[in-house]
This record gives C-alpha cells, structure tokens and sequence, in this order.
C-alpha cells in the first residue's frame, strides 16, 4: 500500500496542474475576447450628424494613406443624408453628365465639376458665388470626390474630424442657429412678436453662424451680433441687412440706401447706392444701382465701370440651357453693357472696353426649331455670339469677329436627350445652311 501511495501522490498532483493550466488558458482567452471586441468597436468610424449617430456614411467615406490621412466623400452619396437633392448635367434627365454634380435645396445651387477645384453656387437668378475649394473634385469607382471643405461649402455645413480617435463630427447650420440661438435666448422665428429679439429667417443670412455671427432683427430695426457672446457687433439700426457668404460681408440699408459694411464693422461700399448685387466674388465686382442707371465698382466701392448704363448682363434665364451661371460676367471675363440708346457693347472685368456700342443683340433669340436652345455663348471656344442688322456673328473675348460680316441666321444649342451631348449650329442663307459650329472652329484653327 505504501508504494501504491508514493506512486498515486504524483498523479494527483499533476491532473491539478493541468486544471490549473486550463483554467488560466480559459481565462487569458476571455481577456482576449473581451479587449478584442473592445478594440474592434475603438476601431469603428463615429459618425455624428448633428449629434445623431450615422453607421451608414463609414461606408461610403474614402481615406487614402497618401501624404498622411486624407478624408473624402462621395458628393451623390452625402446629397441624401443631408437633405438634398442631386443631378448630374445642367438640365437633369435631359443632359446626363458624368463630369458634373448638381446638388441644391430650395434656396440654392452648388455645382461641382470633375478635375476642378471651383465650386459655383446659384441663389435665384441674379446671385453668384465662386468658391475656391481646398482640392480638386476627383472620380473613383463612377462617383465625384470632394474633401470636407468641399462638403462644407455645398451643403452649408461644419465638419469636425480626428482620423486617428476615428471621430468625424457634421453640424448643419440650421442646428448651430438653434445651438447658438438657444443659449443667448434668442428666437427661432417671428412668433408676431416684433419687441423680441430673432434671427433673420433668410437663408443666406444664417449662414453667418459659419463666421459665429447672427443677424437679428427687434422692432424693425437689424443688427449683428457675436454668436459667442452675444455682443453687438454691428448696432440694431439698420432697415435691412443681409449677409454676402461670397465675401462674409454685411448689405446694410440705411436711410432708403445701400452700402457694405465688412465683418469687422469697417465701411466698405458707402450706403449710396439704390441697389447692390454681387457680380463677381473672384473678381471682387458689384453691380449698383443708382437713378434707374447701372454700373460695375469694386470691394473698395471704386467705380469700375461708370454708373450710366440700361442694362448689365444677359438674361440668364433665356439662356439657362447654355450653362450661363453668372448672367453678368460670360466666359470669365467679358462683361455685355447695353446703353440708353438700346446698343450693346463689351467690357472684361477691369472696365476696359473690348467692343464699343455696335450690336442690336448679345445672344441669339431665334432657332430653326422650337425644342432647340437659342446661344449666348460657345463655351469651349470662349466664343459669344453677338446679334447686328437682324443677323449674327461670332466674336472671341478679346473681340475679334470671326466672320467677315453678319450673315448669320440663328445660332442654336442641341441636346442629344439619349447621350446628354451638347452641339452647337450656325444657319444661314435663309436657314437654308446648317453648320456644325465646333467642327468650323476646329476646321479654321481654333
């Protein structure tokens, strides 16, 4: 018995080691289980919109590890969950193009294009903003690709990231409004009740916040005020301000006139004026107003173009199809004036004069067709057309005619509804003779 003991001592000896073994396996397993998943969901991508958490747009975001982490996201994708609506082309179903993206809400526009780092904003008919992006908009996979700034200025938001705590933050402006706005006990809205202070329910005016400003309105009477603290910034004095996003700059109106004033309080535009639009953020250029007459100054308030003139600019709403964005500067520079005497001549954007007062039309009105676009400009050949003695020549920016005489019956856009290409035709004769106006110019060198 005694040597069946010495012998079953070890034994049970070594089955509590292996217990013991299994035991501590089992547990170092768990651990590993449960930091794994704790660093599995570390890993995962927070997305908030507006503090609300979004799963679905980490599918959709595109980080690439070239010069360090970059952050993008696809322009069509961000549309829906930001609440707009997205198209590709200048006349939607009409013109399907893949180099484009529209995106808007209903108070404005932004188009973006592939390869292009200019963002063009449309308010209405008559208000433009050009906005330099950080990057150029880039296609992969069949969508276009713009980084946060781009996100930002499209769709009127701000854009918080770490890529490395994984975090990406968007606010909308209406929600930082809301923020700020509740804080200061400031109104929302009207509510009819004019001896309390609330913010100016014009769109483009709340996108002051993105500069932590807000205009509010009290008795009639407009002002602005820090976001922040609270503190005036400009007096509750004014009949009417609005905000110029193109330039975060103030519209004042004071005593029946208009005058600019910048973000910090300094005068600009001296409040003259019976009417002040933005023609030009790039180029920094107004249109003004004054006894029914029109002219060009600049962000100075410096007369770049004499106040003496009927009318600046084409009707943009006529030549829509064309891809006329800004209805007072065309092929980024030139600038058509019409005088009291019903003439038109052309200016470029430092007031110089190209044409004198020689057409009847900038533009032609006319076609062979009723479903075909009537022309202002060639695009792609920096061409405008331009209208004398009930026919049409084509001339370059810098002026030269391109046709030894007016001979032209109509110049027209049309669009091939299945490809959405665009091609440009010139008649004459009658209308008798049609020709391709892109296969002459290229035929002729251009």
């Amino acid at each position: 018995m005694e040597l069946y003991q010495e012998v079953e001592a070890p034994k049970k000896s070594k089955t509590t080691m292996i217990i013991g073994i299994c035991i501590a396996v089992l547990l170092i397993m768990t651990f590993a289980i449960i930091f794994g998943i704790i660093y599995l969901k570390g890993s995962v991508m927070k997305i908030t919109i507006d503090k609300q958490q979004n799963n679905e747009i980490e599918k959709i975001i595109y980080i690439t590890e070239e010069d360090g982490q970059k952050l993008y996201f696809p322009i069509r994708a961000m549309a829906k969950y930001l609440n707009y609506e997205d198209y590709r082309g200048d006349y939607k179903i009409k013109s399907e193009d893949s180099t484009k993206c529209y995106v808007k809400n209903e108070y404005e526009t932004a188009m973006f294009t592939k390869n292009s780092d200019i963002l063009i904003k449309t308010r209405g008919d008559s208000d433009y903003e050009y906005v330099t992006l950080d990057e150029k908009v880039f296609e992969k996979d069949g969508e276009l690709y713009t980084t946060p700034h781009g996100i930002e200025k499209a769709f009127n938001t701000s854009i918080q990231y770490d890529l490395e705590k994984k975090r990406i933050s968007i606010f909308t402006m209406q929600y930082l409004n809301e923020i700020y706005a509740s804080a200061l006990k400031i109104n929302i809205d009207d509510n009819n009740n004019s001896e309390s202070e609330r913010l100016s329910e014009e769109f483009s005016d709340k996108k002051a916040i993105f500069e932590e400003m807000m205009i509010i309105i009290k008795d009639n009477k407009y002002g602005v005020i820090s976001a922040d603290t609270g503190k005036p910034i400009l007096e509750l004095k004014y009949e009417e301000i609005r905000y110029l996003p193109a330039t975060s700059d103030f519209l004042v109106k004071s005593d029946g006139k208009y005058g600019i004033i910048g973000k910090d309080a300094s005068s600009k535009v001296k409040t003259v004026y019976d009417d002040i639009k933005i023609m030009d953020n790039q180029e920094g250029l107004y249109l003004v107003k004054q006894n029914d007459l029109y002219g060009v100054i600049n962000t100075n308030g410096k007369i770049i173009i004499g106040i003496e003139y009927k009318q600046i600019g084409v009707n943009s709403e006529q030549y829509k199809q064309n891809g006329v964005e800004n209805q007072y500067v065309l092929l980024d520079g030139i600038i058509p004036i019409e005088n009291s005497e019903n003439l038109w001549g052309i200016f470029n954007v430092k007031g110089e004069k190209i044409k004198d007062f020689e057409f009847e039309k900038v533009g032609c009105d006319q076609t062979k067709e009723s479903n075909l676009y009537p022309a202002v400009v060639i695009p792609s050949y920096k061409i405008l057309v331009v209208g004398k003695d009930k026919h049409y020549n084509l001339i370059t920016s810098s002026g030269e005619e391109l046709i030894p005489s007016y001979i032209l019956d109509s110049v027209y856009m049309k669009t091939n509804t299945e490809t959405g290409e665009n091609n440009f035709y010139m008649t004459y004769n009658g209308n008798e003779k049609t020709i391709n106006v892109e296969e002459w110019l290229t035929s002729i060198g251009r």
